[in-house]
């Protein structure tokens, strides 16, 4: 199981569409995690409860902006 770092910043779709701006829409956002693109754990946390049926998805901007230092050959 991934384990998340410290300096991670946890937001829901909607505030992490707005922090990241154009071209992460809550769709585009929702089309990434649904693709494989993002990794659960890494880039995107279910923070449901146990009990509960619907996601609660939380998004780690931390490790989203990170990705960006990466060259695009790397990716």
């Amino acid at each position: 199981m991934y384990k998340l770092p410290p300096d991670a910043e946890l937001l829901t779709i909607q505030e992490a569409s707005q922090r990241l701006g154009k071209g992460f829409s809550r769709t585009s956002i929702l089309r990434r995690i649904s693709s494989g693109q993002w990794k659960e754990g890494l880039h995107w946390v279910d923070a449901r409860r146990n009990d509960s049926m619907n996601r609660l998805i939380r998004i780690n901007v931390t490790a989203v902006l990170n990705g960006f230092t990466t060259p695009a050959a790397f990716r």
